[in-house]
């Protein structure tokens, strides 16, 4: 039987309550929720198509946790699947394994200034996001990368811009629309083009930014008891 946002706020609440009691439910910012890629196998799934005699098709599928940390590791599985499907591989000599860092280590607030859109001129120095003290040159670096760039998500991933406390709250300091204006300007763009946070397509939370009614809600359902077993 499928379970309400509700039952499974609950559920979630008393795995928190007994890993840190002191957890106040009152406190939510976000509520992730998705789909998960699970096999009826009970494992991943890494193997050439049985449907392909020569081995060029490679099945990858059902990579939950821990995936992200298993990707490379997979990739030279991949890499050994398809060598031994006759597969041809060349060296590339300009290959560099190293990436540089798109995020520049902070000293708290030393040398970063916050201010209203245009106030600061310096891109190394411009506070776009408080909360994750992102800045604009962090942005423009990572727009500047191999993968193009349309979204503030985008930019979310791979910077933390909008993943703190106010979560983007408009009324705060507004970061997803000075990201989404970056973007705009980096993209030779219309800022209306840029895409924005999904909502609710993330979260079970009721809306985006909580009122203190909902906050309350939230703090009822971490004090049931709950029996409920997912």
């Amino acid at each position: 039987m499928a379970q309400t946002d509700e039952q499974v706020q609950e559920f979630i609440f008393s795995k928190c309550k007994a890993l840190v009691p002191s957890f106040d439910a009152r406190e939510t910012i976000h509520s992730f929720c998705g789909a998960r890629a699970k096999s009826d196998r009970g494992d991943w799934i890494i193997e050439a198509s049985a449907a392909d005699p020569d081995g060029h098709f490679v099945h990858v599928a059902g990579i939950d946790s821990p995936g992200l940390a298993g990707c490379p590791a997979i990739a030279l599985e991949v890499v050994r699947l398809l060598q031994e499907g006759g597969l041809q591989l060349e060296k590339d000599p300009n290959f560099n394994p190293n990436r540089a860092p798109i995020i520049t280590p902070k000293d708290g607030w030393k040398g970063l200034k916050a201010g209203p859109p245009g106030m600061v001129t310096d891109p190394a120095m411009n506070v776009v996001c408080k909360c994750e003290k992102v800045t604009e040159e962090e942005v423009v670096r990572a727009m500047r990368r191999g993968l193009p760039i349309d979204s503030t998500q985008a930019i979310r991933k791979r910077t933390r811009a909008g993943m703190g406390h106010c979560q983007a709250e408009t009324d705060n300091y507004n970061c997803e629309c000075r990201v989404a204006a970056i973007i705009a300007r980096e993209n030779q763009m219309l800022v209306d083009g840029v895409g924005r946070r999904p909502w609710p397509a993330t979260s079970s939370l009721p809306q985006r930014w909580m009122n203190d009614a909902q906050k309350d809600e939230l703090k009822v359902l971490q004090s049931q008891d709950t029996k409920l077993v997912m």
